[in-house]
């Protein structure tokens, strides 16, 4: 699956910060956001708190990062089926099945807790809903490109692009 930066090209500095990263993610997912502390994090690293926030501002802020993340391998995904010369059929399949491998990894399930109402500040969320939107419009262009090669029967894209991310 596509990421942002591989282990080998993280600076020290990035990978300490994405050590943190994919800690908590795990935590969160496995205890719940609300259940789950800087100190427990901080324990599960074997780290004090202050490195925790030498890194990341705080908790809300951990999971947006993971979210972001996530919107990121997204995106990659979508660059990388952009590139494919397949049909739109085709090409919805190579989206979906990068999708939800990416939503069912630690930082896929981030993204989905962050829409949450009350989990994160609305500045962070609209950041998040902006990547979430070109997911939306880069499938619903895929459709519209399958009805055009023939490869998908005539129907409205935004319903179509709805009823997948629904589904």
């Amino acid at each position: 699956m596509p990421t942002p930066k591989t282990t080998e090209t993280l600076t020290p500095r990035e990978a300490k910060r994405m050590a943190i990263l994919e800690a908590a993610a795990k935590i969160f997912n496995e205890r719940g956001y609300h259940q789950t502390s800087m100190s427990d994090v901080a324990t599960a690293l074997n780290v004090t708190k202050p490195f925790l926030y030498y890194y990341l501002k705080d908790k809300e802020d951990i999971l947006f990062q993971c979210s972001r993340i996530a919107t990121e391998q997204l995106h990659a995904i979508l660059d990388e089926v952009r590139a494919a010369d397949v049909s739109g059929w085709e090409r919805l399949g190579l989206v979906f099945r990068g999708y939800v491998k990416v939503m069912c990894n630690d930082f896929g399930v981030c993204l989905i807790r962050s829409t949450s109402p009350g989990l994160m500040q609305k500045e962070s969320r609209d950041k998040l809903w902006t990547g979430r939107r070109r997911l939306n419009r880069e499938v619903e262009m895929i459709i519209a490109q399958g009805i055009a090669d023939g490869s998908i029967r005539s129907v409205d894209p935004k319903k179509l692009s709805f009823a997948l991310f629904g589904a």
